[in-house]
């Protein structure tokens, strides 16, 4: 079994880390506990985890240095947990990477080849970027990238190593994080391991310009989650009518989760423009008729033999065949996606760079 590393703080260590006084985190604990207790989890009431002392630390500048009435903090705390809303001041610092979840409803459909070659075409374009391979124990975006991680995300989360020691670096400068392989714990994480792990992803989030994460295919929980938690969202499929069924599926489930969620689609293994077209027609018209939603049309990977040769090499497609058909149609994709009038979601902040994008999707009971 896997055992999170969740670091607990003394009150006289929240004291010094806050700058408030003893009685004011209690004030603040008390008149403000529906944003407050639900992240106590199993420690008692002399202890505090990381996510309790940022919230003091959020209350304390909006009491003392905005001078926000209790009624206003709690205002504000709620906009900032709400599902629903524009984008706001509070969205994303320069500092921040764009996070772009790449995921299928079914498996074989080519996710993970389309997540490495979107991140070397990025990478040729002088982007800063890494992956976080989120098919937990099934990882194999380093097998794909030619790159042997001598530490995966069980070291992160079971071990307490620091993120940069489990980081590997792959072609063009590309940044790995695995989730492992053949680790059964990691395909089922619970929700304080997710929250461990969000924080160290952060602290990845504030060191590239792209963040591309390798879901796993289905519907399972961490599918769904680290998909939700992204600023935008690839689903890929193929003409195959079990594989469009089941993104339809996927994208229905995601929009429950995140209505402000910016999914676009993306069409693998087809003919040619027109082949791609009828299936985003199809899919999209379903998207449209039944969810109200209007899905974005990426673009779409032509049938290539050179695909599954580069995966035979252990070496990027874009790298091995760089004038292959379907290298030419990912470049196409990417460009799409640096397109800030096509796929950038205005609608909702990223949840991997704000504490409270988190927070709100592990709350219990709090009517928001």
């Amino acid at each position: 079994m896997v055992a999170v590393v969740v670091r607990r703080f003394s009150i006289k260590q929240v004291v010094e880390k806050t700058g408030l006084e003893e009685s004011e985190v209690r004030f603040y604990e008390t008149t403000f506990r529906e944003f407050l207790s639900f992240t106590r989890l199993e420690t008692d009431y002399n202890e505090f985890n990381e996510d309790q002392i940022d919230i003091l630390i959020r209350i304390k500048d909006l009491i003392q240095k905005r001078g926000f009435s209790v009624d206003e903090v709690k205002r504000e705390l709620k906009s900032l947990l709400r599902k629903g809303g524009e984008k706001t001041a509070h969205a994303r610092p320069e500092s921040y990477a764009r996070v772009i979840a790449v995921t299928s409803g079914k498996g074989g459909v080519g996710k993970t080849t389309l997540v490495v070659n979107i991140a070397v075409a990025l990478a040729l374009k002088r982007k800063k970027v890494a992956i976080f391979d989120a098919d937990l124990g099934l990882a194999n975006v380093h097998i794909l990238m030619g790159v042997k991680p001598q530490f995966n995300l069980s070291h992160l989360i079971q071990d307490g190593f620091a993120l940069e020691d489990v980081i590997a670096t792959g072609p063009l400068g590309i940044q790995i994080l695995s989730g492992g392989q053949g680790i059964r714990e990691l395909a089922n994480l619970r929700e304080e391991e997710r929250r461990t792990l969000l924080r160290q992803l952060d602290k990845l989030e504030r060191t590239v310009e792209y963040l591309l994460v390798d879901t796993g295919a289905g519907i399972s929980e961490n599918v769904l989650r680290f998909a939700s938690f992204a600023d935008e969202i690839i689903v890929i499929t193929t003409p195959n009518v079990v594989a469009a069924a089941d993104a339809y599926s996927i994208i229905k489930i995601l929009l429950s989760m995140e209505p402000n969620a910016k999914i676009g689609l993306v069409t693998n293994e087809v003919g040619n423009m027109y082949h791609s077209k009828n299936v985003f027609n199809r899919i999209n018209t379903t998207t449209e008729k039944y969810l109200e939603y209007s899905l974005g049309d990426l673009g779409y990977i032509e049938s290539d033999e050179y695909v599954r040769a580069a995966n035979q090499l252990r070496k990027p497609l874009l790298l091995s065949f760089p004038e292959s058909s379907a290298a030419l149609s990912i470049k196409r994709i990417t460009d799409t996606i640096l397109n800030d009038k096509v796929f950038v979601n205005m609608r909702k902040d990223s949840s991997f760079q704000d504490l409270m994008g988190a927070v709100r999707r592990t709350m219990a009971g709090v009517g928001v």
